[in-house]
């Protein structure tokens, strides 16, 4: 194994024979912050936390697929924990108004245990008009998620960490 004068800047892969050079050093100051960094306090006004674009077992890539593919969850519905559904009044199959920063939409709702208090998902790959659908099936979650709200390194956006409020229609 070759030595290096900067460890955290160079890895050895043996398993490929590669020697990748890693040198960002504005993510290893960001890296080192992580120990000490303070949560993000909730927003009144956006009090949930949407994880847009979930993978479900029907649902892809936004690509240009029919629908009818989808054969569980076709309306892409919003999920949310019983707890928060019963204080918003939600029920299952029900409608709700769902807001961000960016947006707004009309969503089916999902009420699952599988969701923790405070945070919502809408699926991925939904929200794309097709030819052979008479309508487009869900929500397109980069309608929801804002560009300002990124990585700061890599300029992604922080679509499973988007502030959003829910309401009852």
């Amino acid at each position: 194994m070759p030595e290096f004068d900067e460890p955290t800047a160079s890895a050895w892969l043996p398993s490929a024979c590669i020697l990748c050079e890693c040198n960002f050093p504005e993510l290893f100051a960001e890296l080192d912050s992580l120990p000490t960094e303070t949560r993000i306090p909730v927003d009144r006004a956006f009090p949930f936390m949407l994880s847009a674009g979930e993978r479900r077992s029907f649902t892809a890539n936004t690509i240009l697929r029919d629908p009818a593919w989808r054969r569980k969850d076709p309306s892409g519905a919003l999920r949310i924990s019983p707890d928060d559904a019963n204080r918003l009044g939600l029920s299952a199959g029900g409608r709700a108004r769902l807001t961000t920063r960016r947006g707004s939409a009309e969503v089916v709702v999902e009420i699952s245990d599988r969701m923790q208090l405070g945070h919502i998902s809408l699926p991925n790959g939904t929200g794309v008009a097709h030819s052979n659908a008479k309508d487009i099936g869900g929500i397109a979650p980069n309608e929801l998620t804002s560009t300002e709200d990124r990585d700061p390194i890599a300029g992604t956006p922080w679509h499973k960490t988007t502030p959003a409020r829910v309401e009852a229609l």
